[in-house]
């Protein structure tokens, strides 16, 4: 990549994987937001470079009333038929709807099919520990690794959606698109069944103790009834005589 294609034009610093520099410069850069994926591309690319489609008329953002998290900045709101995908222009926080981060996982992972491509290198994104409150309904959200091993934290609010700190989302799309999210999904169908068959193990374990313990206890008490009667013939014998 030329220098002039990887660094800030207002501060220098190096500019992220969604076309954004990082921290030290007041916003994101004049980009081309992909309308099938929301990604920013730098100005001359020809097609997104996350999804692949080609680049033509931008998604138009609308006003949201919700805030930012982080920074307090109104978000831009960018709609598609799935969901809204609500972007901070300053910090470049975003919060997606679940639906529409489920549609955009599944584009990625098709378009990963169709055309393979190595994992991208992580980028340098803020690690530090800290829990996000809900844009919209101000609860604290749930911190997880997506995917269980995809080593991408990320905030979930049950009801409102994903959120994302700056450059978490193209790494999980280009998760996605390296089969990442494919293999968890197999592996977790693999982890269900092999608990099934576990269960169904213990039960049947279970039920073979059950039925020995049954059996023995039959036995113990047919062998006291018999050591009683052969008791009561000695007896009678005894009186006979």
């Amino acid at each position: 990549m030329h220098a002039d294609r990887s660094t800030c034009p207002r501060c220098g610093l190096l500019i992220n994987a969604e076309g954004r520099c990082y921290p030290g410069c007041q916003g994101p850069l004049a980009t081309v937001r992909c309308g099938g994926c929301f990604q920013l591309n730098l100005p001359d690319a020809e097609r997104c470079e996350g999804c692949g489609h080609e680049l033509g008329l931008e998604p138009i953002p609308e006003p949201d009333a919700l805030r930012c998290s982080d920074c307090g900045e109104p978000f831009s709101a960018f709609r598609a038929a799935a969901g809204l995908l609500r972007d901070c222009g300053l910090c470049g926080g975003q919060l997606v709807d679940h639906a529409l981060l489920r549609d955009l996982l599944e584009r990625r992972e098709s378009y990963g099919t169709s055309a393979p491509r190595p994992p991208r290198q992580p980028e340098h994104v803020d690690v530090r520990v800290r829990y996000v409150r809900c844009p919209a309904c101000g609860q604290v959200m749930n911190r997880k690794n997506f995917a269980g091993k995809s080593g991408i934290i990320v905030d979930i609010c049950r009801e409102h959606g994903t959120w994302f700190d700056r450059g978490e989302l193209p790494q999980l799309l280009a998760f996605a698109a390296s089969g990442g999210t494919a293999r968890a999904r197999q592996q977790q169908i693999e982890e269900e069944a092999r608990s099934r068959r576990e269960a169904e193990i213990a039960r049947e374990t279970a039920r073979r103790a059950s039925a020995v313990v049954a059996a023995s206890s039959w036995e113990s008490r047919w062998e006291g009834r018999r050591a009683a009667v052969r008791e009561l013939l000695e007896l009678l014998w005894q009186i006979t005589r």
